[in-house]
């Protein structure tokens, strides 16, 4: 009897153990199929440091698996798209490749690397009062003010004319930022450039039209500066002329002589 007792009582013991196998397998199971799947891409990153200006060899680099949602947008994939460039900065080992990394040249300065694509950067001199007393510094945003002197033609009471320049003025450009300010201390030169001078991040276009005023004789450029917490808004302004402003402020006209 007690024979068959322990018997029974091993059955049911390998029976229990078989069926806490098998929970312990699906369980296992079941959290392996629950776990979250992460996106992969491949990145290129640099296999040793790299100094700036260094030709890329393929036996700088290595590919690494990456999670898609974190990987740079501008990160290079494959090897070959990186070898036989130059290295525009200082890579550290282990760090991802990145297009602005790279050059076609050997030599790229500091500012291009900071200049995004379809962008350019154009330096006017810090002769204005803003400017030339270091109130302007990098990363700050300002507009362009430019007035212009032009000729005119007028006709007296006699019939005889007469040619006088008049001013008019208007904001040109509005909320370029200020990329570096040279030679007065602010910038990243520190005050050694041969000529103070304000540059500005803007668009070709853009810089065509501040070249006119700053190579014309009959024009002066002022930056106005925005605050900290500007939103950036572009502001629709009318241009002033002495006559316009005479009478939007209703100024006396000065009376002749007699």
């Amino acid at each position: 009897m007690r024979k068959r007792i322990g018997i029974l009582l091993m059955i049911v013991g390998l029976a229990l153990a078989a069926f806490a196998g098998l929970t312990v397998i699906n369980v296992t199971r079941a959290a392996r199929e629950a776990k979250p799947v992460i996106k992969q891409v491949q990145v290129v990153v640099a296999a040793q440091d790299i100094a700036q200006g260094s030709p890329i060899t393929a036996s700088m680099l290595e590919t690494k698996p990456f999670p898609a949602d974190f990987a740079p947008s501008e990160a290079v994939s494959s090897i070959n798209d990186a070898v036989n460039r130059y290295s525009a900065t200082n890579i550290v080992k282990g760090q991802i490749i990145t297009r602005p990394l790279l050059s076609d040249t050997k030599q790229v300065g500091k500012l291009a690397l900071s200049i995004p694509k379809g962008k350019v950067a154009f330096a006017l001199p810090a002769s204005d009062l803003l400017s030339g007393n270091g109130q302007i510094q990098p990363g700050d945003r300002v507009d362009v003010l430019v007035t212009f002197f032009v000729k005119m033609t007028s006709i007296g009471p006699d019939g005889q004319t007469s040619d006088e320049e008049r001013a008019t003025t208007q904001t040109t450009l509005q909320d370029l930022e200020v990329l570096d300010v040279l030679g007065t201390g602010a910038g990243s030169d520190g005050g050694n450039a041969k000529s103070p001078a304000v540059v500005l991040l803007v668009d070709p276009q853009q810089a065509v039209t501040l070249k006119l005023a700053k190579d014309s004789d009959k024009a002066v450029i002022d930056l106005a500066l925005r605050g900290s917490s500007d939103d950036h808004k572009q502001h629709e302004t009318d241009g002033e002329t002495e006559d316009s402003v005479i009478v939007k402020y209703k100024f006396r006209k000065p009376e002749p002589v007699k």
